[in-house]
Protein backbone atom coordinates (compact mmCIF):
# COMPACT_ATOMS: atom_id res chain seq x y z
CA UNK A 1 0.00 0.00 0.00
CA UNK A 2 0.90 3.33 -0.89
CA UNK A 3 -0.03 6.58 1.53
CA UNK A 4 1.28 10.34 0.89
CA UNK A 5 3.07 11.74 4.06
CA UNK A 6 2.67 15.41 5.16
CA UNK A 7 5.98 16.61 6.75
CA UNK A 8 5.98 19.29 9.03
CA UNK A 9 9.50 20.15 9.97
CA UNK A 10 10.56 22.48 13.25
CA UNK A 11 13.66 24.49 12.63
CA UNK A 12 16.47 23.98 14.81
CA UNK A 13 16.00 27.51 15.83
CA UNK A 14 12.34 27.73 17.07
CA UNK A 15 12.46 23.52 18.69
CA UNK A 16 10.82 22.34 20.90
CA UNK A 17 8.14 24.65 20.79
CA UNK A 18 8.02 27.03 17.82
CA UNK A 19 5.58 27.11 14.80
CA UNK A 20 7.05 24.22 11.95
CA UNK A 21 7.04 25.28 8.06
CA UNK A 22 4.99 24.70 5.49
CA UNK A 23 3.91 20.91 4.98
CA UNK A 24 6.25 18.95 2.79
CA UNK A 25 4.37 15.89 0.58
CA UNK A 26 6.28 12.62 -0.35
CA UNK A 27 4.79 9.03 -0.77
CA UNK A 28 5.93 6.18 1.50
CA UNK A 29 5.31 2.17 0.45
CA UNK A 30 4.80 -0.65 2.78
CA UNK A 31 2.70 -4.42 2.87
CA UNK A 32 1.35 -3.24 5.94
CA UNK A 33 0.05 -0.14 7.84
CA UNK A 34 2.86 -0.73 10.99
CA UNK A 35 5.16 -1.24 7.45
CA UNK A 36 4.12 2.85 6.89
CA UNK A 37 5.50 3.62 10.03
CA UNK A 38 8.97 2.04 10.01
CA UNK A 39 9.19 4.00 6.37
CA UNK A 40 7.86 7.30 7.63
CA UNK A 41 10.83 6.36 10.01
CA UNK A 42 12.82 5.46 7.73
CA UNK A 43 12.94 8.45 5.49
CA UNK A 44 12.39 10.93 8.11
CA UNK A 45 15.78 9.42 9.44
CA UNK A 46 17.61 9.63 5.70
CA UNK A 47 16.96 13.31 5.49
CA UNK A 48 18.99 13.93 8.74
CA UNK A 49 15.71 14.77 10.76
CA UNK A 50 14.41 13.77 14.38
CA UNK A 51 11.16 12.51 14.59
CA UNK A 52 8.81 13.69 17.07
CA UNK A 53 5.87 12.21 15.94
CA UNK A 54 3.99 9.68 12.77
CA UNK A 55 -0.48 10.04 13.03
CA UNK A 56 -2.48 8.03 10.53
CA UNK A 57 -5.22 10.25 9.30
CA UNK A 58 -8.21 9.13 6.91
CA UNK A 59 -6.12 9.24 4.02
CA UNK A 60 -2.54 10.16 4.93
CA UNK A 61 -0.04 10.21 7.31
CA UNK A 62 1.22 13.28 9.26
CA UNK A 63 4.70 13.70 10.64
CA UNK A 64 6.25 16.57 12.81
CA UNK A 65 10.39 16.19 12.43
CA UNK A 66 13.05 18.71 13.82
CA UNK A 67 16.22 19.37 12.79
CA UNK A 68 19.35 17.70 14.97
CA UNK A 69 20.54 20.73 17.07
Amino acid sequence: MQRPVRLFIIAKDRAPAGPPRPAETFSVDAPTTDGLRDAVRAEIAERGLVLRSVSFGPKNLVAYAEEPA
